[in-house]
Parts: structure tokens; sequence; C-alpha cells
């Protein structure tokens, strides 16, 4: 059951992350709320195919396509998922937040 937990989540995260621990949890469909560790949050929903993230920050909304290098980019804004930052979300060069995490 852990394995196929593990593997659900890489699955739907488009292989964008290298391992299972560090996974966040973005069920597809579903907008998530992410706080981050500079006192910042967005919200981010990942399509049910992997393909593209709809983010909601302070500079508006966005649909952002999945790039070759796994992160996630369109309308100015830049979305990293996972890695040892954890999730970081970028607009016109400036950070949007850092080391986010879904709020629980």
């Amino acid at each position: 059951m852990k394995t196929f937990t593990c593997l659900t989540i890489l699955a739907a995260l488009s292989g964008a992350l290298g391992a299972c621990a560090s996974a966040p949890a973005m069920p597809p469909g579903q907008f998530v709320t992410l706080q981050c560790s500079d006192s910042k949050t967005f919200q981010a929903r990942m399509s049910d195919d992997g393909r593209s993230v709809r983010v909601r920050a302070h500079h508006g909304s966005a649909e952002l396509e999945r790039q070759a290098d796994g992160r996630y980019a369109g309308e100015g804004y830049l979305l990293q998922l996972g890695g040892e930052g954890g999730i970081a979300l970028e607009h016109g060069g400036k950070s949007q937040g850092k080391a986010c995490r879904p709020r629980a």
C-alpha cells in the first residue's frame, strides 16, 4: 500500500520529483494553499494529466505549462516542485515564495 501511494504521488507530479519522500501533497484537480518560509502564500492546482499547474498568487492567476526540465512556466511565473528547497514560485524573476509546503 505504501509503495502504491508513493507511485501515485509521483505519477501525479509527472516525474518532477526525484523521490517520494520529497513529494508535496498536491492532489490533481484540487487547489492547495502553500505556506512558504518567507511568510508568503499562494495556491496551486495540478491538472489531472500533470501537464499544467494553475497558480493563484499576488500578481494574479495563470496556467503554467510543464517544461522539459520538470518546472512549470507561463505568463511570467516559474514554479519549481520538490527538490531540496521544497516548492518555489517566482514571478518576473522575483521570488513569490521559497521552501513552500502545503498548509495543514
